[in-house]
């Protein structure tokens, strides 16, 4: 087993600096759930992190006097709600964001409680609008009585990277938290039975993998991760439960390809590229190295039109964004 860093959580974090509000939309997200917070930056709005709203709330005048209009809660930070009411009590917009699926809601602790939380609010008049990032979900809620839009993720911002140094061979970035949905051992297997190097970011509660055949990467600040992924031969994304996935976008603009599962809706406007690009039997280990092997041979291919497909779904992204925000 190989160290890169021990996992290093950043819980608590509350302190914090308004940023400039130029067009008075504020976005408000976790510090350290990672996908939510570079769903965040992507949309290109301030941001400001915070992993209890509750001292927040307490600047709700002062995020007025700097410009605030509209606020936008991204996922459900803790005392969200308690924040969501001081800022419609000053007459702020208050819109909301859930990144969970459906298939999380009633599994993962607080995920469904989150979303009926924002439902109940939204009923009471404190929340303007809710919208969710996995296509196919709002017209479901809808159906229930819910009014609720799609707004699909917008590509990650990323500044150049210089890749890590890693051994040399195949290398597999398996950059998951080992939970159910993410069936990070099932993937450990696949790049297993390929006798390639599994990147993961922690070691999963399996007896029968040994852990001198991981490199543990640890929960890395965004900054020192991206290096690690974009020195990686491939990424994996094989998940059992997907909303907009961040990763996989980031793989992709780093030069790296991803195996994903079928779960969200990425690449599926370009049919060839779906089909390189994903696997339909996401718990099945050979299928995942049949697919990844594929994928590798196709690296440059995959990698160029990712791209396109990526820009396309960046422009509609950014529509549905400005519409959410600035109707």
């Amino acid at each position: 087993m190989t160290w890169l860093k021990r996992p290093s959580s950043r819980e608590g974090k509350n302190e914090f600096e308004i940023p400039a509000i130029p067009d008075g939309v504020l976005q408000v997200c976790h510090p350290d759930w990672r996908g939510v917070r570079t769903a965040a930056y992507a949309f290109r709005d301030p941001v400001i992190e915070s992993s209890d709203l509750k001292r927040l709330s307490a600047h709700a005048e002062d995020l007025v006097d700097a410009g605030v209009a509209t606020v936008v809660i991204q996922g459900w930070p803790r005392n969200a709600a308690q924040f969501a009411l001081a800022m419609a009590s000053l007459d702020v917009r208050v819109l909301t964001v859930f990144h969970s699926s459906p298939a999380q809601h009633g599994v993962d602790p607080g995920e469904a409680d989150a979303v009926r939380d924002m439902l109940v609010l939204h009923k009471d008049g404190i929340v303007d609008q809710i919208a969710t990032v996995k296509a196919g979900v709002a017209a479901s809620f809808s159906s229930l009585g819910h009014n609720i839009v799609h707004v699909g993720n917008r590509i990650p911002i990323l500044e150049p990277v210089e890749p890590a140094t890693v051994a040399e061979g195949t290398n597999v970035g398996i950059f998951l938290y080992p939970m159910w949905r993410k069936n990070v051992t099932t993937q450990i297997l696949a790049a297993h039975k390929l006798g390639w190097r599994s990147f993961v970011m922690d070691e999963p509660d399996v007896g029968y993998i040994s852990r001198n055949d991981l490199t543990i990467c640890g929960e890395l600040p965004r900054d020192e991760f991206l290096p690690v992924q974009a020195a990686m031969d491939i990424t994996l994304n094989v998940t059992l439960s997907e909303c907009h996935p961040m990763q996989p976008m980031e793989s992709y603009l780093l030069g790296v390809p991803c195996l994903m599962s079928r779960t969200s809706d990425l690449f599926v406007d370009d049919p060839d590229l779906w089909d390189l690009t994903t696997v339909d039997q996401a718990d099945n280990p050979d299928a995942i190295a049949t697919a990844t092997e594929r994928l590798l041979s196709h690296r440059d291919e995959a990698v160029e039109r990712a791209a396109s497909a990526l820009q396309r779904m960046d422009e509609v992204s950014k529509a549905q964004w400005l519409s959410f925000t600035r109707p």
